[in-house]
């Protein structure tokens, strides 16, 4: 069965380019526009991985992460942050608050964004 991952992002182009390079590698991908639509998501599904923009309309998403790690059928749910330069502040806080790991999208390949997921989801199954 394959692994569902829910992709939170306002910007059309990440959400189009990541869906489909996840999709290539078999997962099911799920996507919400804002803060507000993942957690509605979230609230009503279980997700094997979140990949959460950090800067969002509606709710950003330090708060859903918030929100995530601190509901009781959620909390162990592995989340990527996803983030822009200039936003080391706000990374810090996310790996504070308990995201497994972060993704600069301005400096990150496709294939890096993959093998970060996988690394994520089968951490016994990746060589180093």
């Amino acid at each position: 069965m394959a692994k569902k991952i829910l992709l939170v992002d306002d910007d059309v182009y990440i959400r189009d380019l990541y869906t489909e390079v996840l999709k290539d590698e078999e997962y099911d991908v799920f996507i919400a526009a804002d803060g507000e639509e993942a957690l509605s998501m979230v609230m009503q599904d279980q997700f094997d991985l979140i990949l959460l923009d950090v800067m969002m309309p509606k709710i950003d998403g330090i708060a859903v992460l918030t929100k995530i790690k601190t509901d009781e059928k959620t909390k162990d749910t592995p989340v990527i942050m996803l983030t822009n330069f200039g936003q080391e502040d706000l990374v810090k806080q996310a790996v504070t608050v308990g995201s497994a790991d972060y993704l600069l999208k301005y400096n990150i390949t496709p294939g890096e964004m993959t093998a970060k997921v996988k690394q994520i989801l089968y951490p016994q199954k990746v060589q180093l």
